[in-house]
This record gives C-alpha cells, sequence and structure tokens, in this order.
C-alpha cells in the first residue's frame, strides 16, 4: 500500500480493472463486432452501413451488450441505412474528455450514446462549448442507485452519517476506500459531502486537506469490486463510498465478509444511469431511440433489478427488500451535486492531492540559537522537529530540496544541501531514498552563527523554483527561520517584496510559506513578503502547533492564486 498513517495492505486498487483496460476491453469487441457486421451487411443487402457506438459504466455494460445484440438481431434500417449497435465498457472520464473535445491525439472513438453512471458526467461534459454542442440536455434514465457507506456487517461505531469518512470517526486503523473523484461520481459525492460537514474557512480547509490526505492511499481509480476490498487481508476492515448496487451484488453472493449498507442522514446523492445521445444526425438519434425501447422492455428492466439496481424513479424491487444489510425504503436524496458544488468537489480534490513541489529554506544563523520561549526548547531544535515532522507528512511522489541559510558559508550566504527529487528516489546503487538523506541532514542540523541572509536567500529560492516550475506539482518554498534579516541581505525588505509581487504569476503560482519561531518584531515585514506570492506566515511559539501549521500551509492550496 502507499504510503499513508495506520495503514493495511491495501487490495482496493488490485481489484479494479484499469482505465487502460477498459479500454482494451472496447476496442476488442469492437473489433471482432467490425468483422462480424460487415458479413451481415451483405446478406442483408443494406445500402450503407452505420453504427450506434455504445459506451456504458461498467456496473451497466453487461446490460447494453445484451440490448445491442438484440438491436442486431432484429435489424434495423432507416431510409436505406443499415445500423449496427457495437457497445463496450469504458470509463465514464474518458467518455467526458471524448465528448468534451479534449481527448489527446484523437485515440478515444467519440460514442452516439452514452450511459455513465450520473448525469452529473453529463453536466461535466457540457461545461465545454463542445459538450454543449453535442450532448442532449435531458437525458433519460435506466436505473437508479443511491450512493452508500458500506461496513462490514455488525461493525460498531460507524454512524449513518458522512462523518463516518472522517479520520477520527472511523474504526481505529480502518481505511477509507473510494473511487478517485476525478474517475467516479460516488468520490465527487464524498467530497461534496464532507464538505458540507466541514463547512468553510481556514479551520475547515485545514480539516479538508487532513480528509484527502488521508483517504488518498487507498483511492481507486475505477469502480470498486467490493470482492477485492474484504475480507480486509490484514488489520481493520476498510469503510467504503460505493453504490447501493454494488454491496447488494456483492453481498448476494454470500460473501465470507458480507456487508451493510448505511444511508447517509444527510442525504446521498442517487446515480440515475442516463442514456445520453451525442451528435445530431437524424439516422443515428432514431436508431438510439429504438435501442432505447429495447433497453425498456420489461424483461431488461427485470435484469436490472436482479444486478441489485432500482428503478428510475427510486423504487427498491422485491430482490433488494430480501437481502441483508440493505434497506429497500426510498433513502433521503438531494440533488445539490451540480453546477459549482459539483466542479469543486473535483477541484478540491485535485489540488489537494495534487503532488508537492517545496524547496525548503532552514535558517541556521546566530538566532537560531535563542529560546522559543523561556525555559527552551530553541529555535533550531524546534526548527529540527519541524523538518523532521514535515518529512513525515509529505508522500514519496513530493519533490523536495534543502538549503541552509548563514552567511557563515561564503558569499550566497547558504548551503544547498538538497537539491529538488523525489522523497522516495535515491542515486543509483546507494540504496538509501531522499527521505532519508534529508532526515540525517536534518537530525544533524546546528547552528553556524552570523547572518541569514534571508531576504537574499527568498528571492534566490523562488528563482530556482519558478525557473524549474512543473504544471503537474504545486510548486512552493517552505522558510523556517527565525524571522531576522538584519541588513545581512544586499536587497532590502522593499525591493524583495517588489521582486516578488513582479515574478509572480497566477497561471502558474509559486506560493511562499513562511514559518517563523518565536517572538517576532518584524512580523509585519515576513506577513507582506509571503502575501506577494498568496502565501502565509505563521508564527509558531509552540512546538506542538507544527504539525497543524503544516496541514494549514498545504490547504492553502486551495484558494492560491486569490487568498486573501
Amino acid at each position: 500500500m502507499p504510503n499513508g498513517r495506520h495503514r493495511q495492505p491495501s487490495r482496493a486498487r488490485a481489484a479494479l480493472a484499469s482505465p487502460l483496460g477498459f479500454t482494451a476491453v472496447a476496442v476488442a469487441l469492437i473489433a471482432v463486432l467490425s468483422v462480424a457486421i460487415p458479413y451481415a451487411v451483405r446478406l442483408a443487402g443494406c445500402g450503407e452501413t452505420r453504427y450506434l457506438r455504445v459506451a456504458g459504466a461498467l456496473g451497466i455494460a453487461p446490460v447494453l451488450q445484451s440490448a445491442a445484440d438484440e438491436f442486431n438481431d432484429a435489424g434495423h434500417e432507416y431510409s436505406g441505412t443499415c445500423v449496427f449497435a457495437q457497445a463496450a465498457e469504458v470509463p465514464p472520464h474518458r467518455v467526458m474528455t471524448e465528448l468534451s473535445g479534449g481527448g489527446a491525439g484523437g485515440s478515444g472513438v467519440v460514442p452516439d450514446v452514452w450511459v455513465p453512471e450520473s448525469s452529473a458526467w453529463v453536466e461535466l461534459a457540457r461545461v465545454s462549448e463542445s459538450g454543449a454542442r453535442t450532448i442532449e440536455t435531458e437525458p433519460r434514465s435506466l436505473a437508479s442507485s443511491p450512493v452508500v457507506v458500506a461496513v462490514p456487517r455488525g461493525t460498531d461505531g460507524v454512524a449513518a452519517s458522512w462523518e463516518a469518512l472522517l479520520p477520527g470517526e472511523r474504526p481505529e486503523g480502518s481505511p477509507l476506500v473510494m473511487v478517485d473523484p476525478n474517475r467516479g461520481v460516488p468520490g465527487m459525492a464524498a467530497m461534496h459531502a464532507v464538505r458540507g460537514i466541514l463547512g468553510t474557512g481556514d479551520a475547515a480547509d485545514t480539516a479538508m486537506t487532513d480528509f484527502v490526505r488521508d483517504a488518498q492511499p487507498d483511492t481507486a481509480f475505477g469502480e470498486i469490486d467490493l470482492a477485492g476490498v474484504y475480507p480486509a487481508p490484514s488489520g481493520a476492515a476498510p469503510v467504503a463510498v460505493v453504490p447501493e448496487q454494488a454491496v447488494a451484488a456483492y453481498n448476494a453472493d454470500g460473501p465470507k465478509t458480507p456487508l451493510e449498507a448505511l444511508y447517509p442522514r444527510e442525504g446521498t446523492v442517487s446515480l440515475d444511469y442516463p442514456f445520453v445521445t451525442a451528435g445530431d444526425d437524424p439516422v443515428v438519434r432514431e436508431a438510439a431511440d429504438d435501442l432505447f425501447d429495447v433497453l425498456s422492455g420489461e424483461g431488461y428492466r427485470e435484469r436490472l433489478r436482479d444486478m441489485g439496481f432500482r428503478d428510475p424513479d427510486g423504487a427498491a424491487p422485491d430482490r433488494l427488500a430480501g437481502l441483508a444489510g440493505l434497506d429497500p425504503a426510498r433513502p433521503r436524496t438531494h440533488d445539490d451535486l451540480t453546477g459549482d458544488a459539483l466542479l469543486s468537489a473535483v477541484e478540491d480534490w485535485n489540488r489537494l492531492s495534487m503532488p508537492s513541489r517545496a524547496l525548503v529554506l532552514a535558517d541556521v544563523s546566530a538566532h537560531m540559537r535563542a529560546d522559543i520561549a523561556p525555559g527552551g526548547p530553541s529555535r533550531l531544535e524546534v526548527t529540527r522537529q519541524a523538518a523532521l515532522l514535515g518529512l513525515t507528512l509529505f508522500p514519496d511522489d513530493t519533490d523536495m530540496g534543502l538549503w541552509l541559510l548563514s552567511d557563515e558559508f561564503g558569499e550566497t550566504g547558504r548551503e544547498e544541501a538538497e537539491g529538488l527529487a523525489e522523497l522516495g528516489s535515491s542515486d543509483a546503487g546507494s540504496g538509501t531514498t531522499r527521505r532519508e538523506e534529508l532526515q540525517a541532514i536534518a537530525e544533524d542540523i546546528g547552528v553556524e552563527g552570523g547572518g541569514s541572509r534571508l531576504y537574499d536567500n527568498i528571492l534566490a529560492a523562488y528563482e530556482t523554483v519558478d525557473g524549474s516550475y512543473e504544471e503537474d506539482h504545486i510548486n512552493s518554498v517552505i522558510v523556517l527561520t527565525a524571522g531576522r534579516d538584519d541588513g545581512s541581505s544586499e536587497i532590502s525588505h522593499g525591493e524583495l517584496v517588489a521582486e516578488l509581487q513582479d515574478r509572480f504569476d497566477p497561471e502558474r503560482p509559486v506560493t511562499l510559506f513562511i514559518i517563523a519561531f518565536g517572538d517576532q518584531p518584524e512580523r509585519a515585514e515576513l506577513a507582506e513578503i509571503a502575501a506577494a506570492t498568496s502565501g502565509t506566515l505563521s508564527v509558531a511559539d509552540d512546538p506542538g502547533e507544527i504539525g497543524d501549521i503544516f496541514l494549514s500551509s498545504i490547504s492553502r492550496r486551495l484558494c492560491v492564486p486569490d487568498c486573501e
């Protein structure tokens, strides 16, 4: 399992068919049909042949494929054009990308009919000009399934609430398994619900940061196969966010670890499996309507019920009512996951889960000898603790470097102890990771004396990170300091602020986070420096505050570049 606190070996990721696997299935199926259909065409004597390409979410794809076979067996001709249906399972995020005109190099096939898990995908696709032009606005629902919180039957202490997802509310040692919000609406629903519980403001953003960092290691990249999650191989069993249908299908097989579906009392999102047509070709539209008629037949409705789906209106079939661990009553649902709320749920996750790239400046000037408060510890001792704690908070895919600041190091006023590199990486043949190297440096750090050259080095560090900016990372400079320059730099405070304001680019932000230890007579000046890059100044008088300060700094990425 990826690094994370109190983790057990995860099977969630291994249990998933990867997006590439989905695509391979689609390609293979289409390849087979492309051979078989022309043979049928020759027998039918059609003047022209068209293909109705159907893409469906994993859970409902088998039904779509059966309906496509029936559609083809019946034969459908429209003004001399024969149409054959090709159905495949394709992840909704890939279809959305294609329908939005964002496919890379035209590698995907744009479907004529799309059945994602939720109309939320339709709304996201229609944000683009291409999607708004080609995707119908009132799709028809084939089935429904509410998003639930799943736990092993008999689990104590888990409330029927979205609060059960928070790190402190789950059973001790129990990880959270949910789909990445970029890949599935259950993940979007979880993010939206947690934000609603936590609220807004700095404290809420810090708590949201803690939630995302706790959930990310066990996040799945496709629909979750519960048989691959339960029973847990070791440790506490996970809490999972999944459609009710997934729990029904899992429990119907008589598993060793049966599950209970908890229906959040605050309300949940009902997945509606919309039948969406794209494009304005009249032949394709008519064929799509005929395929929908096939799917609307009682035989297919009954098959969907047998698979654990509810009817489009939320009514539970008798089979669902007979399964232990499920409640056939219509749960409280809401339609809040739309518009800005939908976009915010995805954006919050992306900003907080995006890898970090941070150059850390550690002040080792003479001012670091002073105690942070009467009786100690010293500023340097707290800096050491902060550096070691920070190294535990950032995952292996974080790029991190370290500079030590003192004019005792010579002309530049710094020692560039480690350049930017992934914490999980290691030099060839050394067997020692960058994280371990930085931990060793932090443990041995000592006061060098002299001035800090603080202003000069902040600017130099900013230029270094900005000059090697990486779009897929959160780029930042973290300063651990006594907060005193004392004229040791060649540039003044005012000149530094002006330089940072001039260099800060909202389209590719590099943010400055200053953590100053002890009494700060120059607090206003330090705050002005951080604010020039939409960053923050935090003053620590207590070593116990360091963890919260780091989480608060990470949460700042939710508002950059518009932080106040």
